[in-house]
């Protein structure tokens, strides 16, 4: 499955990248997996002025449908892999993905998994209340594929029965994007930021956990 992002108005043909989905592996045998697509609201400059763009990634999250009270349980945020379409991102950089973890569930600890085509590259994790931040210090030529590690979050669930918890995406505005990264135009040859954050007349639950016997 591929998304492509696109600009609004008159300069459409301005970026662009693909992206394809890809399945993560379970994290328990009781857990369940799903594939969701999100809307971002993005932005990008060129020549100067903040261009809106419409973009869509898929995120595959692993977390069990159902807990018991104070149960220890684990979920993990799977991004789909990145590639830029080089005629618009001669080299991108300082890219971060933000997820969201439940804020009535207590988190125990969290660490990153797999990845590839990172190189030498360096990523770790900002966390900030219940959102976390996942970011790298490399640098990708457009056209070239990564796939960013996953984030596994060990959480243990709160002790009232028929709690709801869910997970999503991260941040909340432009200042503070779930998906974001700055890039090399190769026409006009400066660096421009590309920031995103979760479209909110579209919520999108990347999982859904019940606390009960």
């Amino acid at each position: 499955m591929q998304h492509k992002w696109k600009l609004t108005g008159g300069l459409a043909a301005s970026l662009g990248l693909a992206l394809t989905g890809i399945m993560s592996s379970a994290g328990t045998a009781s857990a369940d997996t799903a594939t969701k697509t999100l809307d971002y609201t993005c932005q990008t400059r060129y020549d100067g002025n903040w261009i809106p763009v419409t973009y869509a990634r898929d995120f595959t999250t692993t977390a069990p449908a159902k807990v018991a009270p104070g149960q220890t349980f684990k979920v993990t945020f799977d991004s789909a892999p990145i590639k830029a379409v080089a005629d618009f991102n001669k080299l991108l950089n300082t890219v971060s993905i933000a997820y969201k973890v439940p804020a009535n569930a207590k988190v125990v600890g969290y660490k990153l998994t797999g990845g590839s085509n990172l190189g030498s590259a360096k990523q770790w994790v900002e966390r900030n209340g219940n959102d976390f931040a996942v970011k790298s210090d490399g640098e990708w030529a457009g056209g070239v594929e990564f796939d960013f590690p996953n984030l596994e979050v060990t959480l243990k669930a709160p002790s009232t029965n028929g709690t709801t918890l869910t997970t999503g995406a991260g941040g909340s505005s432009f200042s503070d994007p779930a998906f974001s990264w700055n890039r090399l135009q190769p026409t006009t040859n400066t660096w421009d930021p590309f920031q995103c954050y979760a479209d909110p007349a579209k919520p999108v639950t990347f999982s859904t956990t019940q606390v009960g016997y």
